[in-house]
């Protein structure tokens, strides 16, 4: 249907200096760790911390783009401290999560 232009220049190929990721990159030796390894108390604090996190990170930002695009204050403010919430709350369980492991530490150290 179209024809090309005869005097076109052929287009560069913008990612032909990287060559080949499959065969030039280094191997990195994945981590042979079954999670049953892991002490269940570091395992449940991990992913609460993860979530409540995630939570914290949301709430933080969804709030203030409600107050400021959508003028929804009471929404906006109700989001920003069930974000401030979360983020206590990690760290409280990080704290409470290290006291319990410096008292095992110590106790084992005497």
């Amino acid at each position: 249907m179209f024809d090309p232009w005869p005097d076109e220049p052929e287009e560069p190929n913008p990612e032909s200096h990287l060559g080949d990721p499959e065969r030039d990159l280094p191997r990195v030796p994945t981590p042979d760790v079954d999670e049953a390894d892991v002490d269940p108390d570091i395992l449940e604090t991990f992913w609460r911390s993860v979530i409540l996190a995630n939570v914290a990170l949301f709430g933080f930002s969804l709030g203030p783009m409600l107050v400021y695009f959508r003028g929804q204050w009471l929404w906006g403010a109700a989001a920003v401290a069930l974000g401030a919430v979360a983020g206590l709350r990690v760290y409280h369980h990080y704290r409470a999560f290290e006291r319990r492991h410096a008292d095992d530490d110590a106790e084992r150290n005497a």
